[in-house]
């Protein structure tokens, strides 16, 4: 191990150590008034919280070194909505094969798997579950198309099916 990369885990570890700190420091001036402190707990609890977890996420951040979207449970990429990237993807597929692939699914799967797949698809990618989350703007936009692509391709799939 060189130099560098001892001296980032070090960093690493001291940011995460000042996070805990401040958040200790957080929560006695939040609960010196228990009533403020009751209320944010109950109706902003991410405020409370908010100290550590920024610097636990600049320690790791600075231990590994990687870029934290890797470590997102969604594929998602940063796209130009207004260009709409979609359409202009599905020349490059045969007929069925793009929404068999949307949907993560094989032509020879029963159209029970193929519903499986979709009903997680759209639990994972749905509009309401990603707002709930707070996540930003351009990343409601993705969940939007992505749930117009994900209804597209098991209404094609349905029908090819049938």
């Amino acid at each position: 191990m060189d130099v560098f990369s001892l001296m980032k885990k070090i960093f690493g570890f001291a940011l995460i150590a000042f996070g805990v700190f401040l958040e200790i420091m957080w929560l006695g001036i939040c609960f010196g008034s228990i009533i403020i402190g009751v209320l944010l707990l109950i109706f902003a609890p991410r405020i409370l919280f908010f100290p550590f977890n920024f610097f636990l996420v600049l320690g790791l951040l600075t231990i590994n070194g990687k870029n934290y979207r890797y470590y997102s449970n969604y594929k998602y990429q940063k796209q130009d909505y207004a260009h709409d990237n979609y359409r202009n993807r599905q020349s490059s597929f045969s007929n069925g094969d793009r929404y068999y692939e949307t949907l993560e699914s094989s032509k020879d799967d029963s159209l029970e798997t193929i519903k499986k797949n979709y009903r997680r698809l759209i639990k994972e990618y749905h509009y309401d579950s990603i707002a709930s989350k707070g996540l930003p703007e351009d990343m409601l936009k993705f969940a939007e198309v992505k749930t117009q692509e994900l209804n597209e391709a098991y209404a094609a799939v349905k029908k090819l099916k049938s």
